[in-house]
């Protein structure tokens, strides 16, 4: 019998389904520690849990480490402790530390979460990677901009996907993002070069160093463009080929950076630039499951969950994913017109009868709820094909179609 102590500060719809991933697996006994009473623990999981353990917070190293000495006298004995939250990365690996259980240790894990501290491990392993510099005043801010010049991109050191994430062009626009950032000697941010180029990511599931499984998206356009201009609506495309040139020829970069930031066992999501002159270069790396809906693409393209390869893979160390049936897309739809809520959905009937049978699933906004200030907006849906042409069409059909308003 394994136990697995699994963090789960609330019970969101995703956290619910990893849950059932985990407690599913034949020979598991899973524990919870959360913020959650447990009498607010999911109809749908509480059956499958077998401990839980209430804490005030799960951000807390000491506190996870609390819950899962409770969960280990609950379960009388635990053999992993895990979650997928990219922000709990850093804390659960300290506490891994302190009660010496297997997994990523507090090291790997800042490697992958403090940029800064990332990008130097990378560089020193000859992995091409934007000039960068940490930030604590505004003075450190116009010394890196008197050496790569203008754009740099500033962002937080632990950010998630493209959050606060600033592209800076002038002093003007500089002085705004540092009011915005805000950089102090507690609170350093993170300065780079801007790259331009086609943005891609590389998912990854590693077993004892070596890669089992990858695959790549392509981003259209840049989560960053998204971010600066209001009306672009974003694209997600998982290919249907497994590795496309480009994805081939840097596959070996990828496979260095995990090595060199220490990833042992896990799914990885890389996210990288290929520039125009054809020179790849590594943006960030995460040492979790993907987000941008990267994994509904992966079942839809599959025909089968990755949640549950991914559970699979940490209790047993095994990588179970049947070989890739289509391509799939995503696209992502923002609100127009700058209302604080989402007034109207229109063209969902057109889209069904131009696209519906390429539909995989789909979850539009409710009129009258309140208008998403995240780039990914406001609702999406996720199409597929057997040809990676075929998923363009569809996709760019959704986006002639559906409009948030």
């Amino acid at each position: 019998m394994t136990n697995i102590a699994f963090v789960a500060p609330f019970f969101s719809e995703n956290m619910r389904h990893c849950l059932a991933c985990f407690a599913d697996l034949p020979g598991v006994r899973l524990g919870v520690i959360t913020q959650e009473d447990e009498s607010r623990v999911p109809s749908d999981v509480r059956e499958r849990i077998s401990a839980h353990y209430r804490v005030p917070d799960a951000s807390v190293a000491e506190q996870i480490a609390e819950g899962a000495r409770g969960i280990r006298q609950q379960l009388g004995g635990l053999d992993r402790l895990e979650s997928y939250l990219e922000m709990l990365q850093v804390p659960i690996a300290e506490a891994r530390d302190a009660l010496e259980l297997p997994g990523m240790g507090g090291q790997v894990a800042r490697n992958f979460r403090d940029k800064n501290v990332m990008k130097d491990v990378l560089r020193a392993a000859d992995v091409p990677v934007a000039r960068q510099a940490l930030v604590h005043t505004a003075e450190d801010a116009r010394g890196f901009v008197d050496q790569v010049g203008y754009p740099i991109v500033l962002k937080p050191l632990a950010g998630l996907g493209a959050r606060d994430t600033m592209r800076v062009t002038d002093d003007a626009s500089l002085a705004s993002a540092l009011n915005t950032l805000l950089p102090s000697a507690s609170n350093p941010i993170q300065a780079e070069e801007f790259v331009t180029g086609e943005e891609h990511s590389f998912e990854a599931a590693t077993i004892d160093g070596e890669g089992v499984w990858s695959s790549s998206v392509r981003y259209l356009p840049s989560p960053l463009k998204v971010i600066e201009n209001a009306w672009m609506q974003y694209c997600v495309l998982l290919p249907s080929e497994i590795q496309e040139p480009h994805v081939a020829n840097f596959a070996p970069i990828h496979k260095k950076a995990l090595a060199a930031l220490g990833l042992e066992n896990g799914i990885s999501h890389m996210e990288w630039f290929l520039r125009e002159d054809g020179t790849p270069v590594v943006s960030e790396v995460g040492a979790r499951p993907p987000g941008a809906n990267i994994m509904p693409l992966i079942e839809a393209a599959h025909g089968a969950d990755p949640w549950q390869a991914w559970a699979q893979l940490v209790v047993n160390r095994k990588w179970e994913l049947p070989a890739r049936q289509y391509a799939a897309g995503c696209v992502f739809l923002r609100a127009m017109g700058g209302a604080s809520t989402v007034r109207a959905v229109e063209g969902a009937k057109a889209m069904q009868d131009e696209v519906g049978e390429l539909v995989v699933s789909a979850k539009l906004p409710t009129p009258g709820q309140p208008r998403s200030t995240h780039y990914e907006g406001d609702g999406w849906v996720i199409v597929r094909h057997a040809e990676t042409a075929g998923v363009v069409a569809a996709m760019r059909a959704v986006l002639a179609n559906v409009k948030i308003i």
